[in-house]
């Protein structure tokens, strides 16, 4: 089995990356569908929540956005090219930009909603969600599952258009770029890059018991395979493949 480990190497993929994992919790958990999933869902949305809070997190999206629409309008004049399919990416990332426009400020109403403040506040207190302290939670989660869902699904939509951009550019991101095989020897690899990086992406065997540890800056970058049973670094000579997402030029 493959393992793939990535490595952001600037701080806006950094919080793409972060965005996208703690959205990917928030969808899990709203189905409500095993014991706690209450709670874990309260816990992730109110992590994304504060992930989105950033000043310079939409202005950094809508100029990816922008950024693609010009490359597709660039690749448009190749006659090699699925003509259909940049049609499709093009109507994507129109739709994401006015969603975006048309949202004056994302989760601005999920912030104002009076249950999700208190539950929000009480949550920062640890086993601070008991029933004594938030009887509106205990009410909630009496609530048959599906009306439950159907709140859930109001509140995730508000972050929607922030999220599918979010996920969207990754995909481009990471489909854009091509595996290649290394060998790490003495577990170590080392490669340096004229064009910066923005996105390193590894992929390991399971199987040989190891993980990597990145130290990277968007010109160079070192991998250490580290054994997972001692925590040690691992000597062997061991084969890894490798995806470098470069910065635009």
């Amino acid at each position: 089995m493959l393992l793939v480990y990535e490595q952001p190497l600037n701080e806006k993929i950094r919080n793409y990356l972060r965005i996208e994992t703690v959205a990917a919790q928030v969808d899990a958990h709203s189905l409500f569908g095993h014991p706690g999933a209450e709670l874990a869902f309260f816990r992730s949305l109110f992590e994304l929540i504060e992930l989105m809070e950033r000043a310079d997190l939409r202005t950094d999206i809508l100029k990816d956005l922008e950024r693609h629409l010009g490359q597709i309008a660039f690749w448009r004049q190749s006659e090699n090219v699925d003509q259909t399919q940049l049609e499709r990416l093009e109507s994507q990332f129109k739709g994401l930009q006015q969603r975006l426009h048309g949202q004056a400020r994302p989760g601005q109403l999920l912030k104002s909603d009076r249950f999700l403040g208190a539950v929000r506040q009480r949550m920062n207190i640890p086993g601070g969600y008991g029933n004594f302290d938030l009887p509106q939670l205990h009410f909630w989660q009496a609530k048959p599952a599906e009306e439950k869902t159907q709140e859930a699904s109001q509140w995730r939509q508000e972050l929607s258009p922030m999220v599918d951009s979010i996920r969207l550019l990754l995909t481009m991101l990471r489909e854009t770029a091509r595996w290649c095989d290394k060998m790490a020897m003495n577990g170590c690899y080392q490669e340096s890059c004229e064009q910066g990086l923005e996105l390193l992406r590894v992929q390991v065997k399971q199987e040989y018991g190891v993980y990597p540890t990145i130290s990277a800056h968007r010109h160079r970058f070192t991998i250490h395979l580290i054994n997972y049973e001692t925590g040690k670094a691992d000597t062997r000579n061991l084969p890894l493949r490798l995806s470098l997402s470069m910065e635009p030029k």
